[in-house]
Parts: structure tokens; C-alpha cells; sequence
């Protein structure tokens, strides 16, 4: 049953209220006259006849039972098991939170700064280092910035939705490239399998009897049938349910059915094709290629340093869910590699914060990250912070983080530097993974459905801190959403699966509108969309495309 929303517009300040049955009044600031719309932006009535969609989604769309509405990066298991009640935690109560902050647009004309223009609510990030209180403790690399140049860029739209350049992305990236398959978690003993799916490519990644992972195809020599359907447990040999042909653990063939019927065959089939494997901070990596480099030289020291503090590999995993979206991978992902988009995509969360316009961007090689210090007010609507506000706001951020992870992880953090704890950045590593930073939670994957260049799978893991010493709850169980299902379908996501609903509602137009577009091509900006820019030119670099 839908909460029953009532919230103004953060920019006209005009009133949304749920009326039930998934119809919302939209009544201007001041006066009497309204209009009436269903969640999906269908005018049935009033004077008033035009809203915004994504307002209507939020306030009477597929919502959340209401004790899950809760902030997906503060609550711990014990908020489910009962041990802690869930109002105990932060959550999105729209009418448990401050004032409304309601604000008329105004363009943001920008700044130029020594490092290119930005927003005028941009801040140097080394205003921030210059004053951290333990500058002692911040990682060399966390101090490096580096934005792509150039911009704004064309990219085609063939990419997106033409069957050929799919697959060539399965020849020249799926097979190429070091790519998450998943957690440690997910196989912790030996025997323990995953199936791990990319386009029409299947692999296992198998824990073996002395403790390691290896993986390799999923596939039977014999007649080509996948050797498993679905991840599994405590296997002791891979046998093919059509045949049965079998092979051990570690893929060395183990036996032909009716073997002198296959004279000559063992040594053609003596081992099922392997991949290489890589195990970083508590995820598995799998790249097909055997001539591949490793993977410590394809995410970077950058990379490796930004994440080495914050105890990935002691996460449990709190929510794992994937979705079917109409759209292909890359349109759904870059939804999720810049803040540009807040102040359209998630008006309700400008109500309470700013609208994000003064994020810094950076790329590193395959990885980017987008990092949010103090929001200073809300550039898009005038609102604005001194940088003295905006580095008291600083600490506050770093004391509530040392404070939350303590209680959640019994660590004073006292070797952590305001820089740190701050934990806001939004990050990726190409081709297909988000990895937030610091205790964020989120880590995203984007995949192909199968060969179809129009629909694609993301994937929602939200990795909680844990004690150290202490054992990690048992992983939560996959779920899997269909097409029309809403992110809301999995409370188990609390207060990310509405936020995401608004993320991917845009997507399938976006998807139906690049095959349509004339003139063919899109265009990225010079500094907001850095990340997707970056992330075209390592994909051009893959693909063999020149530009």
C-alpha cells in the first residue's frame, strides 16, 4: 500500500499530494486551481495540465512498505533481525525530516577556474585537503585529481542498439576484458559454483578444495550443453544432465560415458576452457583471455589505493537483486555516471539537499570516480554556502561517519582523515561495474540480456560494513525482477529501490529515442559527463573504433 505523499516541488514549490489508487493532485503554489494525474503522467482532469513525471512517480508510484523506508547506507542486519527496531535508523520520511527547502530555478552560469569552468558552487577539493584535521592519514593517491580533456564530444548512436556492435563487444570486450562475476560470499566453500552470465557467454567460477577460485566454461565438449543452469553448492564433479559427461572441480575431464565409443576424444576434451581469476576486496574477477594482463594493472594503483582502507573484503552482502530493463546496458548505466541529471531525475531529493552541480569528477585509466563533498547549498536555485559553511559541513560529514561506523563496526577509524570519511563518491570500473567508494554501499553491474542489444540486466549489491572479527551474516538471497516489475518489488534495498525507480524511468525512452534520432549522434559535456567520456574512450580502445 503506497505511503500517502504530500510534498511541493523543490523548484515551483506547486503541491503533490497522493489521492490513492495511484492518482495525484497537482496544485499550484497559491492558488486553487489543480489538475489531477495518474503516477504514470496521464492528465485525467482540472485546469492545471501539465506535472512533472518524475515528481508523480515518487509520490504515488510502486513504493516501499514503510518500516523499509529507511537510508540503504545506515541500516545494519540487525535493523531485519529484530534486534534494533528500524526507526532507529535514518530513513526518508519525507515528514520525519528538516524543512522543505523550495527554491525558483536559476541558471548556473558557472565559474572558470585554473582547472577549466565549473559550477559556481564548485569548491577546490584542495581547499579541503588544506584543512583536513589528519593530513597525516590521507593515501597519496586519494590527493590526485585528473579530469578527461577536451569536450563536449559526439558518440554515435549505432552503439547503443545495432546488433553488430554488440557483438563485437562480445568478441572485444566480454571475452577480453577483466570483468566482476561476484562475491567471495557467493562460494565460500569448496564445491560452492557460480554462474556467471555475459551476453550469450556462460562461465563457472568454482571454489576448489584447497580454498581457491578458479573458473572456466560452462559448457559440456561433448554437444554443447551448459554443464550447470544456476549457481549451485558442495558439487563434487560437473556432470552434463544430457549425456553425462563429467568433469572435477578444477575442469580436468573426469569421464566419457561409453568412452570406446570416443576413441581419441580424452585429450581434445581433457580440460574445459579456463579463464583467468583475480580476487580483490572480497570480489571475484574472471577474464577469458588467457593472454590478458593482470588485473592489478587494469584497475590501477589509483584504484586499488582508494579502496584499501574501507574493509571491502568484510562486507556481507545485504540485498543482491537484478532487474530486466528495456534498454540497452550502456543507456542504463550512464544514468548512473554523473549528478547532472538530480535535478530532474529526483526533484524529491532536492527538498532536502542540493542538486549535486558541484561534483568533482576524475578519471584514472579504466576507473573514474565522482566524488561530493559538502553539497554548498543549490547552485540551480541560488542557494549557496560560504566555503566556511561548506568545511564546518565537512567535519560534521567525517564526525557522523566515524560515529555510524564505529557503532557498526566497533572501529574508532582514528587512522581515518576527514577526506576519508567523507565516503560520498560514486565510482566505476570499466566496462560494467560501480563500485561506490568509501561506505557507500552500492556497487552496480550492467549487463546484455542474452543477444538482445535492446534489453539489459542491472544488477544491485549493497555491501555492509561488518566487524572484522566477528562472522558475516549468511549473503541475502538473489532476487530477480522482470521487465515491468519496480525496483520498490525488492524492500530489501529500502530506500535505493525508489531513488533507482526514477533512474531507470527514463532509460527505455532514452533507448527508443537514440534508434530514432537524426542527426545519428549524442553529445557528452566537457566536465559533468567526464566519466561516460572516459568511459567511450576506453570502450573505442576495445572495440577498435578510431575517434
Amino acid at each position: 500500500m503506497n505511503i500517502m505523499r504530500r510534498e511541493p516541488h523543490p523548484l515551483t514549490g506547486t503541491t503533490y499530494e497522493a489521492l490513492g489508487d495511484g492518482k495525484v493532485k497537482v496544485q499550484k503554489e497559491g492558488s486553487n486551481a489543480y489538475g489531477i494525474f495518474s503516477w504514470q503522467g496521464e492528465w485525467l482532469e482540472g485546469e492545471v495540465t501539465q506535472a512533472d513525471p518524475l515528481m508523480l512517480l515518487y509520490i504515488a508510484g510502486p513504493d516501499l512498505p514503510r518500516d523499509h523506508e529507511v537510508m540503504w547506507m545506515s541500516a545494519p542486519a540487525k535493523a531485519f533481525d529484530g534486534t534494533i527496531p528500524m526507526e532507529a535508523f535514518p530513513g526518508t520520511h519525507m515528514d520525519d525530516m528538516q524543512p522543505r527547502i523550495v527554491g525558483s530555478y536559476r541558471p548556473d552560469k558557472g565559474q572558470e577556474t585554473d582547472e577549466g569552468w565549473r559550477s559556481i558552487g564548485y569548491f577546490d577539493p584542495q581547499y579541503f585537503i588544506d584543512n583536513d584535521r589528519k593530513p597525516e592519514c590521507i593515501p597519496p593517491e586519494m590527493k590526485l585529481t585528473n579530469t578527461i580533456s577536451g569536450g563536449p564530444i559526439k558518440v554515435n548512436t549505432d552503439r547503443y542498439w545495432k546488433q553488430e556492435y554488440h557483438d563485437l563487444e562480445v568478441e572485444k570486450i566480454w571475452k577480453k576484458t577483466w570483468q566482476m562475476a561476484c562475491r567471495e560470499d557467493e562460494i565460500p566453500n569448496p564445491g560452492d559454483y557460480y554462474v556467471y552470465e555475459i551476453a550469450h557467454l556462460s562461465y563457472l567460477v568454482v571454489r576448489q578444495a584447497d580454498g581457491s577460485v578458479k573458473a572456466h566454461q560452462n559448457v559440456c565438449l561433448h554437444r554443447g550443453r551448459l554443464l550447470k543452469d544456476c549457481s549451485g553448492r558442495g558439487e563434487t564433479v560437473f556432470r552434463c544432465p544430457y549425456h553425462g559427461w563429467s568433469w572435477n572441480l578444477d575442469g580436468s575431464l573426469k569421464e566419457i560415458t561409453t568412452e570406446w565409443d570416443f576413441p581419441g576424444v580424452r585429450e581434445d576434451a581433457a580440460q574445459l576452457p579456463p579463464v583467468q581469476v583475480a580476487l580483490w576486496e572480497g570480489f571475484v574477477f574472471i577474464n577469458p583471455d588467457p593472454e590478458a594482463g593482470s588485473f592489478e594493472e587494469f584497475i590501477g594503483p589509483v584504484a586499488m589505493a582508494h579502496y584499501r582502507k574501507y574493509g571491502f573484503e568484510h562486507r556481507y552482502i545485504q540485498a543482491n537483486v537484478s532487474k530486466l530493463i528495456r534498454a540497452n546496458w550502456k543507456v542504463v548505466m550512464e544514468a548512473f555516471m554523473e549528478a547532472y541529471h538530480v535535478i530532474a531525475t529526483h526533484p524529491h531529493q532536492m527538498l532536502m539537499s542540493g542538486d549535486l552541480s558541484n561534483s568533482n569528477y576524475d578519471v584514472f585509466g579504466n576507473w573514474g570516480r565522482a566524488s561530493q563533498f559538502p553539497a554548498p547549498g543549490s547552485p540551480q536555485r541560488g542557494i549557496m554556502m560560504t566555503k566556511e559553511e561548506a568545511l564546518e559541513q565537512y567535519y560534521r560529514v567525517a564526525d557522523g561517519q566515524r560515529g555510524l561506523m564505529q557503532a557498526l563496526t566497533g572501529e574508532t577509524l582514528e587512522d581515518f582523515s576527514d577526506l576519508e570519511l567523507q565516503g560520498g563518491s560514486f565510482n566505476d570500473l570499466f566496462p560494467n561495474l560501480h563500485p561506490w567508494g568509501g561506505w557507500m554501499r552500492i556497487c552496480f553491474r550492467f549487463r546484455p540480456n542474452g543477444s538482445n542489444p535492446d534489453e539489459s540486466i542491472m544488477d544491485i549489491y549493497l555491501l555492509a560494513p561488518w566487524p572484522k572479527d566477528k562472522p558475516r551474516p549468511v549473503p541475502a538471497k538473489h532476487r530477480k525482477l522482470g521487465f515491468d516489475d519496480a525496483w520498490t518489488a525488492a524492500p530489501e534495498l529500502m530506500s535505493l529501490s525508489k531513488i533507482t525507480d526514477q533512474d531507470v524511468f527514463n532509460v527505455p525512452s532514452v533507448h527508443k529515442g537514440l534508434k530514432a534520432k537524426q542527426p545519428p549522434h549524442i553529445w557528452y559535456s566537457a566536465y559533468q559527463e567526464a566519466k561516460i567520456r572516459n568511459f567511450h574512450v576506453n570502450y573505442n580502445k576495445a572495440m577498435g573504433i578510431e575517434g
